[in-house]
């Protein structure tokens, strides 16, 4: 029997292109800095990374910082580029006590990232972040407490 005319290669075929289409619908970005206890009382925000090879459209997509009970949910939108930094800013009337969570929901409202429980009390320019850049294990090792970076490459 010819694999190519066989109902083997289709399965195949649609096997490889779901892989495909999930992977795209899923994007390679990941919360790479939380700063949730600005200095003087400024503002917290969330800074992401794509650590994939194409730009992902952030149209839809959610950052929340859970700092209980309060949640405050960041609408994004934009592109971030391949090897891309996008900060998402929180707003002026908020107050965390700085010990919290926050998570990055797509477009779909699927939870695609998160950040163990955070503890930042200090209201200065320290920060958790991710290093290297993007590092993903999924444990809390991930994130380092470390001199802010916002907007550019985490260093320690």
């Amino acid at each position: 029997m010819n694999l190519a005319s066989g109902g083997a290669f289709k399965a195949l075929l649609a096997v490889f292109g779901l892989a495909a289409v999930c992977g795209l619908s899923l994007g390679d970005i990941v919360i790479n800095e939380a700063e949730l206890s600005p200095p003087d009382n400024g503002i917290a925000w969330v800074e992401l990374y794509n650590t994939g090879n194409d730009a992902v459209d952030l149209t839809g997509w959610l950052v929340e910082i859970e700092d209980k009970p309060w949640t405050g949910p960041i609408s994004l939108g934009g592109i971030i580029e391949s090897g891309g930094f996008y900060v998402a800013e929180g707003q002026t009337s908020w107050v965390t006590s700085g010990n919290g969570m926050v998570y990055l929901l797509n477009n779909a409202g699927v939870i695609v990232d998160k950040t163990p429980q955070l503890s930042d009390k200090g209201q200065n320019d320290f920060t958790y972040g991710r290093f290297p850049d993007g590092k993903r294990t999924d444990t809390r090792a991930d994130f380092m407490f470390m001199m802010g970076s916002k907007g550019r490459s985490n260093r320690i």
